[in-house]
């Protein structure tokens, strides 16, 4: 991803009272959780940073996101350099940039597309977060991660991602000899919408993205909180937003920014697919993990998203950990919680279990 344009002066000075309001919704959070009726986070701190993101996110413009973070390739590098890992970086026809975490001759990879909105690079609690999968599960089976450095929006647009996604499975298959039967592929948030894209595809060539050509099924897809509708007027929109750090405000400007001039389909928000999409999809994915917390504003896009899937799938294994927000097991990372989350043991399990029956 290029770097952000810098922002203005006037850019930069709005950033302090959008600060000091993000400041006021912490404190407040903390003055009325004794008083609060409504589903409110697990805990005084991240009660408090889940008022100050909202605020933020919910204020924000696009520049000023983009310009106080990082790149995908920056945050790897970043965490590759405190895990003393040597990088490993390939560049695909097209330019995009995958990295590698763990061997590349393992015999099962799991190639992850990183959550954001679409707009937000990958952080450095994605990086340690699959690192530490990683790690974890190469203690039962031979395994690697690949990241791709897809394009953000607004600079690209729908369906240019689901291109870059289909390009490095392709390439996976192609160029590194992996069988499509030990690839399990997975994503967070927005990342788990541009899955569950790459999965419709497999079903539904899409017209403006190369067919991909599997000699056989991928083992398995894991998606975790995955976007199923960008903004709806679903009931745990207004149930659960004191207990998420995610705004309608926020999802309306990043799903602008990646449709652009696009119409919304099927490939781009699943929970809409009819019953039919999906049929036919355990002939191309042999197994499929939802998670998803219960406190979340989209859980209701995900229920009715896993319901058609079902439908089609005879081994989806769905998961709603009760309370949690949007991407917890992510998050947790980012603001440095050090004990593995519920989430990451089952996530973990599953994927073991999908190893061991492989034989790899």
């Amino acid at each position: 991803m290029p770097s952000a344009p810098p922002l203005t002066t006037g850019e930069k000075l709005m950033l302090i009272p959008k600060a000091f309001f993000a400041l006021g919704s912490l404190s407040y959070a903390l003055l009325t959780r004794p008083l609060a009726s409504s589903p409110r986070p697990v805990d005084f701190f991240r009660d408090a940073v889940f008022a100050a993101m909202r605020s933020f996110l919910s204020n924000i413009s696009t520049a000023q996101e983009q310009a106080s973070q990082s790149s995908t390739e920056a945050e790897y590098l970043a965490v590759s350099k405190y895990k003393h890992y040597a990088p490993d970086t390939d560049v695909l026809d097209s330019g995009l940039r995958v990295h590698w975490l763990g061997p590349k001759l393992s015999r099962s990879t799991i190639l992850f597309l990183h959550g954001g909105g679409f707009n937000l690079a990958a952080s450095a609690g994605h990086v340690e977060w699959l690192w530490e999968l990683k790690n974890d599960l190469a203690q039962q089976a031979s395994i690697s991660v690949v990241i791709p450095s897809y394009t953000l929006a607004p600079e690209g647009q729908y369906p240019l991602q689901l291109q870059q996604a289909a390009e490095t499975l392709q390439w996976l298959v192609e160029k590194q000899g992996k069988s499509p039967g030990n690839i399990i592929l997975a994503g967070d948030s927005a990342g788990g919408n541009l899955s569950l894209a790459v999965l419709s595809h497999l079903l539904h060539p899409h017209p403006d993205v190369p067919e991909i050509k599997l000699r056989e099924p991928l083992a398995a897809a894991v998606l975790i909180s995955p976007w199923a509708r960008f903004v709806s007027n679903d009931v745990s929109v207004t149930k659960n937003q004191r207990s998420d750090m995610v705004t309608v405000a926020a999802a309306k400007r990043w799903s602008s920014n990646y449709l652009g001039t696009a119409k919304l389909d099927y490939y781009n928000q699943p929970a809409d697919a009819d019953e039919q999409w999906f049929s036919g999809l355990d002939k191309r994915v042999k197994d499929i993990f939802v998670y998803a917390g219960g406190g979340e504003i989209l859980i209701d896009s995900i229920e009715a998203f896993v319901k058609k899937l079902k439908q089609s799938h005879p081994r989806v294994q769905y998961v709603v950990q009760p309370g949690v927000a949007h991407d917890d097991i992510i998050l947790d990372k980012v603001l440095g919680y050090k004990k593995k989350a519920d989430g990451t043991k089952l996530i973990e399990s599953w994927i073991a279990q999908r190893c061991q029956v492989l034989g790899y």
